[in-house]
C-alpha cells in the first residue's frame, strides 16, 4: 500500500534524523579535543516500486590527506627548530654577554690589567697572587663552559632515547588502530573516530622524525623513514638505540656513540628533521664546534702564555721544579741545539752557583739529567708522572732558568724551558680541563716575571734577577691585545686576532646563532599555525554552524512526526471506511 511505504519513508527519515542528530551533539561535545574531525552522515535513500525505502549511510569525518600531509611536514620542521632554538638560547643565557662580568672576555680583560700592574710593581707579592687568581678565574671560566656544552651534548643525548622510545611507542599505537579499522565497517560510528586517533598519532611522529607515509587501497596506514626505510607495514619496525651515559669533549660520532639502527642499518646520518634530527644536529655538529672553538681559544691562550713565562725567572726561585711534561724516561730522544743557563739564587735573587749548558750533544733524556746535575746544589731526576724534577740544596735556595737559545729540535722547536713545562702557568689539554699549574696555586710568588742574567760576565754573588724586573708581565699583557694565529675551528676560519677580540667574537656568534634559530622557528611557527589553520577549517568543529544544523533537524524530526500523524489518522479513516 502507498501509505505503508508513506510511512515505511518517513521512519527511515525520523532514524536518519536521529543519527544526525547525535553526530551533531557528538561534534559540539568534542569540539576542542585534539585531532578531532567534524563527522557527518553520508546517507543514500532507495525507493523501489514495492514500496520497500531502505536507508543505508557511512559516518565519516571531514578530512582533507592532502592538507593533512601539509601540516605533517611543516610540524616536522617546526619541532625541529623549536629544539634547537630552545637549546641554543639556554646556552646563550649561560655564557652571558661580551660587556657582562664574570664572563670569558671580561676574565682576559681583568687579567691584562692585573699584568700591566704587576709590570709596574713586581716585587709586590700580593699583586702576583692577583694575576694568579685572575688567571685561575679563566681557567675556570673556559672549564664552565666546556662542562656546559656537554652538558648540552648530554640533554640532546637523553633526548635522543626519549624520541626513539616515543616512535616505538607511537609506531605500535598507529600498528593497534589499523587493526581496529581493518575490522570496523565503514558505517561503524568508531571507524571515523579511529581515524582521527591514527591522524593524532601520525602528527606525534612527525614531530619526532621526518618520515614518509601512504595509504593502501584498504585504508592501512604504511609509514617509512624519509630515506625509504619501513618502518610501518603490516608489522611495526623498530629504531634501536643503546644511549650513551656519560659524553666528554672527546666523545665524538661515530666513535664515541651507538648507531641508531633500524632493522639492523645504522640510520644515524638520515635522521635530518624533527626532534631527532634536531638534537642529533646539537650533539654532534653544533656543540662539538663550540667545543672546538673553545678548545682553540684555550690552547693558544696556554700556549703563548707558557712559552712567554718559560723564559723568565721568579723570585725567590723554586726550591723544587717540576716540568708539565709527563712520560719521560731516561731512554726518551733528546736532541737540541744552543745553550742554556741554569743557576741557583738566594732569596733575593743573588747567585750562588751557575752553568751555560750547550744541548748540542744530547741524544737522550738521561744526558739532560747528567748535565743538570752538574751544577752545583741541583739534584735533577725524573719523578714517578715521568716529568722532569729539579731539586736545590739548601732548599732555602732555588733554581732559575734562561733559555738563551736553546731549540729542542725533537718536538717543534721549543725552548728548552718550554719543551719540558718548567714554568708553564696553565696546564690541560684543552679547554675542557685546562687549570693553572699547582705550584702556582700554592705559591703565587713564584710567578716567573722577571729574566735570569744573560750576561757573559755573570759571577757568583751577582744579581742574578733583578727584584724590579717585570719584563715578562709586561709582555704577558701585551700578548693578551696582539694579534695572534688560530686556526679553524667549528664555524670560525683561520684567522688572525687577538685573545680578548676571540673570546668575545666566540661569545658574539653564540648570541647571533641562537637570534638566527630564534627567527627560524618562529618562522616555521607561523607556516605551521597555517597549516594548522587551514586543516582546522575544513576539518575542525563549528559550534555555531553545528547549533545551527540542531535547530534545522529539530524541524526535519517534528516534520516527520506530523507526517506519521497524518498517515496514522488516514490509515484509521480508511480502516474505519472499510468496517
Amino acid at each position: 500500500m502507498a501509505l505503508t511505504s508513506a510511512l515505511n519513508m518517513t521512519l527511515n527519515g525520523m532514524m536518519t534524523t536521529e543519527l544526525r542528530t547525535n553526530l551533531t551533539s557528538q561534534n559540539i561535545a568534542n569540539a576542542d579535543k585534539e585531532g578531532y574531525t567534524r563527522k557527518s552522515l553520508n546517507a543514500q535513500y532507495i525507493t523501489t516500486n514495492v514500496g520497500s525505502v531502505p536507508v543505508s549511510g557511512v559516518v565519516v569525518g571531514a578530512r582533507d590527506s592532502f592538507l593533512v600531509a601539509a601540516l605533517t611536514k611543516d610540524l616536522t620542521t617546526y619541532s625541529y627548530d623549536l629544539t634547537v632554538t630552545n637549546s641554543l638560547d639556554y646556552y646563550n643565557t649561560q655564557l652571558g654577554s661580551t660587556e657582562g662580568s664574570y664572563t670569558l672576555s671580561s676574565y682576559i680583560d681583568d687579567m691584562y690589567s692585573t699584568l700591566k700592574f704587576l709590570a709596574t710593581s713586581p716585587e709586590t707579592a700580593a699583586n702576583k697572587s692577583e694575576v694568579v687568581s685572575v688567571a685561575s678565574n679563566l681557567a675556570n671560566s673556559l672549564r664552565d663552559l666546556s662542562s656546559d656544552i656537554q652538558k648540552q651534548r648530554m640533554a640532546a643525548e637523553q633526548q635522543i632515547n626519549s624520541s626513539i622510545s616515543n616512535v616505538n611507542s607511537i609506531l605500535d599505537r598507529i600498528h593497534s588502530l589499523n587493526q581496529k579499522l581493518a575490522t570496523t565497517g565503514t558505517d561503524d560510528a568508531g571507524y571515523a573516530d579511529y581515524q582521527d586517533q591514527r591522524d593524532v598519532e601520525l602528527q606525534s611522529l612527525a614531530k619526532e622524525m621526518d618520515i614518509q607515509y601512504f595509504y593502501t587501497s584498504d585504508n592501512m596506514l604504511q609509514i617509512y623513514t624519509n630515506s625509504g626505510q619501513s618502518l610501518l607495514l603490516s608489522q611495526p619496525h623498530y629504531i634501536s638505540y643503546t644511549p650513551t651515559n656519560v659524553i666528554h669533549s672527546t666523545t665524538i660520532y661515530p666513535a664515541g656513540f651507538s648507531p641508531i639502527t633500524l632493522d639492523g642499518v645504522d640510520i644515524t646520518s638520515q635522521l635530518t628533521g624533527g626532534n631527532l634530527g634536531a638534537n642529533l644536529y646539537l650533539r654532534d655538529d653544533y656543540y662539538v664546534g663550540e667545543q672546538e672553538k673553545l678548545d682553540e681559544l684555550a690552547s693558544t691562550l696556554q700556549t703563548q702564555v707558557n712559552t712567554l713565562l718559560n723564559t723568565g725567572a721568579s723570585i725567590p726561585g723554586r726550591s723544587l721544579m717540576e716540568g708539565s711534561l709527563q712520560g719521560l724516561t731516561g731512554g726518551t730522544a733528546f736532541t737540541g741545539t744552543g745553550t742554556i743557563r741554569v743557576a741557583t739564587t738566594d732569596q733575593s735573587g743573588v747567585v750562588v752557583s751557575y752553568s751555560d749548558i750547550n744541548l748540542g750533544a744530547m741524544t737522550t733524556v738521561n744526558d739532560v739529567l747528567t748535565a743538570l746535575n752538574g751544577v752545583a746544589g741541583l739534584t735533577a731526576t725524573l719523578n714517578s708522572d715521568g716529568e722532569l724534577s729539579i731539586a736545590v740544596t739548601p732548599s732555602t735556595n732555588g733554581v732559575v732558568i734562561n733559555p738563551l737559545t736553546s731549540s729542542v729540535t725533537s718536538s717543534t722547536g721549543e725552548s728548552f724551558s718550554q719543551y719540558f713545562g718548567l714554568n708553564d702557568m696553565f696546564v690541560g689539554t684543552g679547554a675542557e680541563d685546562i687549570k693553572v699549574s699547582d705550584y702556582l696555586v700554592s705559591r703565587p710568588d713564584y710567578l716567573s716575571i722577571a729574566t735570569l742574567n744573560s750576561s757573559a760576565t755573570l759571577a757568583i754573588g751577582d744579581q742574578g734577577v733583578a727584584r724590579g724586573d717585570g719584563s715578562v708581565a709586561d709582555a704577558l699583557a701585551n700578548l693578551l691585545t696582539s694579534t695572534l694565529s688560530f686556526n679553524a675551528a667549528g664555524n670560525f676560519s683561520a684567522q688572525s686576532n687577538s685573545l680578548l677580540a676571540y673570546a668575545q667574537a666566540y661569545m658574539s656568534d653564540v648570541a647571533t646563532q641562537a637570534s638566527i634559530a630564534q627567527g627560524q622557528s618562529d618562522t616555521s611557527y607561523l607556516v605551521y599555525s597555517t597549516s594548522y589553520g587551514l586543516v582546522t577549517s575544513v576539518s575542525g568543529v563549528n559550534v555555531d554552524e553545528e547549533t545551527a544544523k540542531m535547530l534545522i533537524l529539530q524541524n526535519q524530526y517534528a516534520a516527520s512526526a506530523q507526517v506519521i500523524s497524518t498517515i496514522q489518522e488516514m490509515l484509521d479513516a480508511l480502516i474505519n471506511a472499510m468496517r
